[in-house]
């Protein structure tokens, strides 16, 4: 084990190269993060609003999306044949459930409940591909009710989530104490049999949807520069980009900057990007697996309701409910991804203020930069001409990095091993706390602070997490500000 004296020297090492950081200038184009598609003001009820590059046809489809992402889903058979479908097992009835306002969800319940926001996955430490036999990819803890003769036993929910917090506490360099929450999670109530043996539960909160389609529109190649999986560098961090497949589908651009890498017997391969650990490889496609894993609703991505061989009753269902085909057609599908494409970002707030540029200052010199990457330049080519060719200040690099053991879900997912996560983008964040339930930070929400989320931080970030801690009050408070700002 490495002694504290040895930590103390790298420490010290580490403390003294801040001052030989190259901080780049600030540019007044941070005050406008999503370049055209910045908001054109802030509101503390709703992050749902367009980007100013775009044009009233976008606008009216864009508004139009957003009720399908609104409004609730039913069972099917219908009169409202837009929106049936619903189930049969489920864990939400809309998108806006799980993403209130175009932000995050409501905070998970602490006790026994059942979740909505916070979704709980099934992996496994050894296996990439690992789906629980009998409960699949992910707890769907809703069913619908329904009465039919072919439904025996009755329908119901997978099971309940028990929430428990225990406290960390813990002390900054000048004497500050701190309070952490570590979360456990256990299911009860499992209404089909016991989990596999291998099964590890994955909890993943809700993520912010703001900017998402700018994410998209960042080149592949761009993002491939970053990878340092051997940390060939040598300055301790070890990018590495998720290869995941690209799920068949009827939208014609959903491939687009997702180049294949290679191929896997015949599933074709890519660079993932959106989800915690990057399973997906572009937005259309993250689009589609959340309306049949969150919603029940099938479509030309993912044609195959979410009930296993295990749940009988589960699948009788899915064949009553009237639909030849798929339960959301590509038109409304390509409605609701274009809504979330057009979601503006918020303009930055006092970034240019003293103490706001002494928190980016310190931002580089303590290395948070070199995982939450400041800027992009989108993809001239991207086919949503309003997202393309922007300017971005999103601060991630997309990529997966060793967070360590205190973050650890010990779920492989691909290439993502059980200490891996996607670095999440940072614009926006401090305006998400005047909104309800937003307040809430991290994979599992589990930090309520800003301040607590670094304090996690660990494995490829413990040195930066280190000079955190080293900072005084006053610094922190800068940092803090500069965060909450951009």
């Amino acid at each position: 084990m490495i002694n504290n004296r040895y930590w103390l020297i790298i420490l010290m090492t580490c403390l003294t190269s801040c001052s030989k950081v190259s901080v780049p200038d600030f540019e007044q184009a941070e005050l406008l993060p999503a370049g055209g598609m910045t908001g054109k003001g802030l509101s503390d009820r709703s992050f749902v609003q367009v980007g100013r590059n775009v044009d009233r046809k976008q606008e009216l489809l864009f508004w139009t999306g957003f009720s399908l992402f609104r409004d609730p889903w039913v069972i099917a058979p219908s009169s409202t044949k837009d929106r049936d479908g619903l189930g049969p097992l489920f864990n939400t009835r809309s998108c806006i459930s799980c993403h209130s306002s175009g932000g995050k969800g409501p905070a998970p319940e602490e006790g026994n409940s059942i979740p909505s926001a916070l979704v709980i996955r099934f992996g496994s430490a050894e296996d990439k591909l690992f789906s629980d036999p009998i409960y699949g990819d992910q707890l769907q803890p809703r069913a619908i009710a329904i009465t039919h003769n072919s439904i025996q036993p009755d329908l119901l929910g997978e099971a309940k989530l028990q929430l428990d917090y225990q406290a960390v506490y813990g002390e900054y360099a000048d004497g500050t104490t701190y309070i952490l929450r570590q979360p456990t999670y256990h299911l009860t109530d499992l209404a089909y049999g016991d989990l596999d043996k291998r099964t590890v539960l994955s909890p993943r909160f809700s993520p912010v949807i703001y900017g998402v389609g700018l994410l998209d529109a960042i080149s592949v190649q761009d993002l491939l520069a970053q990878e340092d999986i051997n940390d060939d560098n040598q300055d301790g961090i070890s990018a590495k980009y998720n290869r995941v497949p690209i799920a068949p589908s009827g939208h014609n651009t959903a491939d687009f900057h997702n180049s294949v890498e290679n191929f896997e017997g015949t599933i074709r391969l890519s660079v993932g990007r959106f989800g915690h650990k990057a399973k997906h490889p572009s937005l259309h496609q993250q689009v589609a697996a959340a309306f049949r894993d969150d919603i029940g609703i099938t479509n030309t991505s993912f044609v195959s309701e979410s009930c296993s061989t295990e749940q009988p009753n589960c699948q009788a269902a899915s064949v009553i409910g009237g639909h030849q085909s798929v339960e959301i057609p590509d038109k409304l599908l390509d409605l609701v991804t274009q809504f979330n494409q057009l979601i503006a970002v918020p303009p930055a707030r006092n970034l240019d203020s003293a103490t706001a540029q002494q928190g980016r200052e310190l931002f580089y010199k303590i290395g948070c930069e070199s995982c939450h990457t400041a800027s992009y330049k989108t993809d001239a080519e991207y086919p949503l001409k309003s997202l393309a060719n922007q300017t971005i200040w999103p601060y991630t690099d997309l990529a997966l990095h060793n967070m360590g053991a205190g973050l650890a879900d010990g779920v492989n997912e691909y290439d993502a091993d059980g200490q891996e996560w996607r670095t999440p983008p940072l614009w926006g964040i401090g305006a998400r706390k005047n909104m309800r339930s937003e307040n809430l930070y991290l994979h599992d929400g589990r930090a309520k602070t800003v301040a607590e989320a670094i304090l996690w931080h660990g494995g490829e970030a413990h040195i930066s997490h280190q000079k955190f801690i080293q900072l005084n009050q006053q610094q922190r408070n800068a940092l803090l500000a500069f965060l909450d700002a951009i």
